[in-house]
């Protein structure tokens, strides 16, 4: 039987794993089938350990969830090194990955939803403006992301989109905008209300400004997460069924 891995990036020290495992667990909690939490940051549940354990109890085909929005470094490069040392070590496995989370058609949706929660207590709003993690080595983020935005575009407001890290840096790309007397919408593309979105908050109020800045909130393990996640699983069984059928 194929063993679902989804894979968080967390961190090594401090209770964040813990949280983000109870957070993924009562997410998935109506899921048909038994998801495996991994990390990329974990002294306990590191992906290699996870998927090595499982492959010491007999199994040997593997579909992988990263629990990542965006095709930077840890979906391009973290996670396809860890899979390729295992796979050199155990030749038998076989495995699949998902496509990233913010790539998804109703991730759009998540993002809408959370803006008009903004609308709903903010009076104005001149411009609407999206940031996300970025990167600095790869173009996949910026197009990515520039593409979740376009299918957010129905509130008829200037829309942009800015990183905190890579060419887009949102502390270059906001400063003319906070200088305009305007009232700005940002819209955190996360996971969750983390560091880096308290770490945006912190140097937006720290820069000169004469707007007002609103913000709409992280995507937060939003319900509509685990039918993205879901269907996710459910394109990797089509593309196994698919091969084992040719």
């Amino acid at each position: 039987m194929t063993q679902t891995i989804m894979v968080i990036h967390g961190m090594r020290h401090g209770k964040q794993n813990q949280i983000l495992g109870d957070f993924v667990n009562e997410l998935m909690a109506g899921h048909k089938s038994t998801i495996h939490l991994s990390f990329l940051e974990s002294n306990t549940q590191h992906l290699e350990r996870v998927m090595t354990n499982l492959i010491h109890e007999g199994h040997q085909s593997f579909q992988i969830i990263p629990l990542l929005l965006f095709s930077a470094q840890h979906y391009c490069d973290d996670i396809p090194n860890i899979l390729n040392e295992i796979k050199q070590t155990y030749p038998q496995i076989e495995y699949r990955m998902a496509q990233p989370l913010a790539t998804h058609q109703w991730m759009a949706s998540i993002m809408i939803d959370h803006i008009i929660q903004v609308f709903k207590r903010v009076t104005q709003v001149d411009r609407i403006i999206f940031i996300g993690h970025g990167s600095s080595v790869y173009d996949m983020p910026n197009i990515e992301l520039n593409q979740l935005m376009q299918a957010c575009d129905v509130f008829d407001k200037p829309m942009y989109m800015m990183m905190v890290y890579g060419d887009y840096h949102f502390k270059h790309l906001l400063q003319p905008f906070l200088l305009m007397n305007e009232s700005i919408l940002i819209v955190p593309v996360f996971l969750y209300d983390g560091f880096l979105v308290n770490k945006v908050k912190y140097e937006i109020a720290h820069m000169q400004s004469s707007s007002k800045v609103h913000y709409a909130e992280a995507i937060n393990f939003d319900p509509k997460l685990s039918k993205i996640i879901e269907d996710r699983i459910q394109e990797i069984e089509v593309l196994r069924n698919v091969s084992y059928s040719t």
